[in-house]
C-alpha cells in the first residue's frame, strides 16, 4: 500500500498584489488565513509546504474587452518576458482589504520564485490596451494533492464519475484537476486557502465515492519545500498593492 501511494503522489505532483489603471494531516490547529470566498477568515492547519506565498495580478479589463484575448496575450507576452506561467485563480486568493477596493475579473498567480517586483515590472511593461486597470499583490495559496486508492471492486474510473456526480469537489474547490490512473485516484488543487472543514469535505466524499474511510484520502504538498508556517498566524507579505 506504502508504495502504491507513493507512486500516485509521484504522479500527481507536478503569492502577493501589486494594482495599476490601463495604459496524513497534522493534528488541526485553527490558523486565521485569509477565506477561501475572498470575504472572510478560514482556519486551516494544512500549512507548511501546502501554503506558498505567491505573486499575483488582478486584472480588470476595459470595457467589452475579450477576456480570452487577454489571456492568451498576457500568457504570450509572458513567454516572451521570460518571467514564466501564469496560472488562472480566483480572486479570492487576494486580501479582504484589496478586495474591498477592487474585486478582480481576471486573475493570475506566477510561479515560484517570481516576486511582486516581477509582477508589476510585467505589466507596467506589457499591459495590454484592453486591461483598463489592474493590481499586483503577495498572496498565500494553497497548493494540494489529494490522493485515494479505492476498496478492491471499485475502479478509479467510477471514483472519478462519482465524484463529479455529487458535486462536493465543485463546491469546496471550485476549481481542480483529476488523475484516474490504474491504481488510484489524485485531485491537485491550487487557489486561495483552503479551510479544515472545506479540506475535511473533500477526503470525506473522495473516501465515500472510494468505498473507503475518509482518512484513507492522503493530502499532501504538491510541492516540496518549506511553504509557510501559519502557526503563528499570517505572515507579513510586506509588498502593499501597486496599482495602474
Amino acid at each position: 500500500m506504502k508504495r502504491l501511494l507513493a507512486g500516485l503522489l509521484v504522479a500527481a505532483a507536478g503569492v502577493a498584489w501589486y494594482a495599476y489603471p490601463a495604459a496524513e494531516p497534522p493534528t488541526p490547529v485553527a490558523h486565521v488565513v485569509a477565506g477561501d470566498k475572498g470575504d472572510g477568515l478560514a482556519g486551516t492547519s494544512f500549512d507548511g509546504p501546502m501554503v506558498r506565498r505567491r505573486a499575483a495580478i488582478a486584472i480588470h479589463p476595459a470595457p467589452g474587452a475579450d477576456r480570452a484575448a487577454i489571456a492568451r496575450e498576457l500568457r504570450a507576452l509572458a513567454t516572451e518576458a521570460k518571467i514564466g506561467s501564469l496560472t488562472d485563480a480566483t480572486f479570492a486568493v487576494f486580501s479582504e482589504e484589496m478586495l474591498a477596493y477592487l474585486v478582480p475579473e481576471m486573475t493570475f498567480v506566477l510561479d515560484e520564485g517570481a516576486r511582486v517586483y516581477d509582477a508589476e515590472a510585467f505589466m507596467r511593461d506589457h499591459q495590454p490596451a484592453s486591461v483598463a486597470f489592474y493590481l499586483v499583490q503577495a498572496v498565500l495559496v494553497h497548493d494540494l494533492t489529494f490522493c485515494v486508492v479505492p476498496a478492491a471492486g471499485v475502479s478509479p474510473a467510477r471514483v472519478s464519475e462519482r465524484q463529479d456526480a455529487e458535486g462536493v469537489l465543485g463546491d469546496s474547490l471550485h476549481r481542480y484537476v483529476t488523475d484516474v490512473q490504474p491504481d488510484g485516484v489524485t485531485v491537485r488543487y491550487f487557489g486561495a486557502v483552503l479551510s479544515d472543514a472545506q479540506i475535511a469535505a473533500v477526503r470525506d466524499s473522495m473516501g465515500r465515492t472510494a468505498g473507503v474511510p475518509a482518512d484513507r484520502v492522503l493530502v499532501t504538498a504538491t510541492l516540496s519545500g518549506p511553504g509557510v508556517d501559519l502557526s503563528h498566524g499570517v505572515p507579513d507579505l510586506s509588498d502593499a498593492p501597486h496599482g495602474h
